[in-house]
């Protein structure tokens, strides 16, 4: 069969997709990026917010629109976890849906509609975690890899879904991660970003107790391998022992993840969220530390109650600590969360406007901490033809650097930063040849 696989929402979810394709790879399938060509049409979906549901409504519209009688549409991912057989009746063009957890039965589900069957429904109890023996067709460039540590999440927060939508968290045990890590390198692959509900809290539902910190001290062990990146940091979990760890180690880049939410402790505590301080404390720690740390964090706007003088100290502390990089959403109301039903409501219009007075703030910061970049020699993983990035950007969320052309994808340069664009991308030209060895040995 020919497959279009239609990929939404986070990297985390993108490993699901990838394990999809190499599922149905090792089983004689074979891709195509037109919905016209395909046999089967899977869409793996996101539902944490209603953007991402409605993103998910237009793909799964879009491929009911130009299907024919012979195509077959299959639904997964979190959309169906959360809605259940009731995208039956919204979409009646769907033929099958998987759960978030159900993506392992996808070579099964594709041979039975291939078959002539339709309506076929899995969307059990999300305990399922994938290992090592799974195959895994990359869609990220040669250069970079998402490594998926665990699933599912038992923080609780009060605004998200995610424990309902994932289940609880599972770690996957330290030797199946390296072996899996090793493959991937073996690949070509550069650098592994960790990825985790909580990358933070990896370890702790094991039998045999493991951490992040032991884990990616095995990872440097690793010959290939040259960067470990870490995302998705729960402020409550970062421990100093993480922090002295990537201290430490010379394969782990000087960048971390740290979603923090808000500053305010009125609005963190009905978030369900630690206290400000300890986010403050930790971030001394981290420059103390590591002083050429970059850091990004993640702002949620307009959360129920949340005020005027809520929103300008969560302002002053983002002039004031200065993050690298800053991401923000607007709060929307998930039935099935403890937030739901709080109030008072911000209207969408404020919302809005807070968001954008966040990101202007946050533009200049960033904008002047990339000029300092210029003039300066950095080791850059080219991704593309053309483009790259830096220990201190996260590819396809920070910033990119663009290069000029004759550099192979997951080939490593040092180069020198010439020029900012916009706020966030960065302009390069090469070192001299000379300059680049000496670089490769030092890095």
């Amino acid at each position: 069969m020919k497959i279009k696989l239609i990929s939404l929402g986070c990297p985390k979810n993108l490993v699901d997709s990838e394990v999809i394709l190499g599922k149905l790879g090792e089983r004689g399938h074979s891709f195509t990026s037109s919905i016209d060509e395909a046999d089967i049409i899977i869409i793996n979906t996101c539902s944490f917010i209603k953007k991402a549901r409605r993103e998910a409504y237009a793909a799964i519209s879009r491929a009911i629109s130009k299907k024919d009688s012979s195509q077959r549409i299959i639904v997964c991912g979190c959309l169906p976890q959360l809605e259940k057989k009731e995208l039956f009746r919204h979409y009646p063009g769907i033929d099958a849906l998987l759960g978030s957890a159900d993506f392992y039965e996808i070579d099964r589900v594709v041979n039975t509609l291939a078959n002539g069957s339709s309506g076929l429904y899995l969307v059990n109890e999300p305990r399922f975690l994938y290992d090592s023996s799974f195959p895994r067709l990359l869609s990220t460039p040669p250069s970079y890899a998402y490594l998926k540590i665990a699933e599912g999440c038992s923080n609780r927060c009060s605004y998200c879904l995610v424990p309902y939508l994932r289940g609880k968290y599972r770690s996957r045990p330290v030797e199946d991660l390296l072996k899996e890590a090793k493959a991937l390198v073996e690949l070509g692959v550069r650098e592994l970003i960790l990825v985790a509900q909580d990358t933070t809290f990896y370890g702790r539902d094991l039998s045999k107790k493991a951490s992040l910190p032991q884990l990616i001290k095995r990872l440097e062990t690793i010959e290939k391998l040259r960067w470990v990146r870490l995302l998705y940091i729960h402020p409550a979990h970062l421990t100093l022992s993480l922090i002295r760890t990537m201290a430490s180690l010379k394969k782990v880049s000087r960048y971390i993840d740290v979603p923090l939410q808000h500053t305010h402790n009125e609005i963190l505590a009905r978030m369900k969220r630690p206290q400000f301080k300890i986010a403050e404390r930790l971030i001394d720690q981290l420059r103390e530390s590591i002083p050429e740390i970059v850091i990004r964090t993640t702002f949620l706007l307009g959360f129920p109650g949340e005020r005027e003088s809520h929103f300008q100290k969560l302002l002053k502390d983002v002039e004031k600590l200065k993050f690298d990089w800053v991401g923000a959403f607007i709060y929307s109301p998930e039935r099935g969360t403890s937030a739901y039903s709080l109030g008072p409501k911000v209207p969408s219009s404020v919302k809005r406007r807070r968001y954008r007075e966040l990101m202007k703030i946050q533009r200049s910061i960033t904008f002047k901490k990339n000029q300092r970049c210029i003039g300066k020699d950095y080791l850059v993983l080219v991704d593309k033809k053309g483009e790259g990035h830096t220990e201190f950007q996260c590819p396809s969320i920070d910033g990119r650097v663009f290069l000029e052309d004759g550099h192979k994808p997951g080939e490593m340069i040092r180069a020198r930063i010439s020029g900012v664009r916009d706020y966030y991308d960065l302009t390069a030209s090469c070192c001299s040849s000379r300059q680049r060895r000496i670089g490769q040995k030092r890095s």
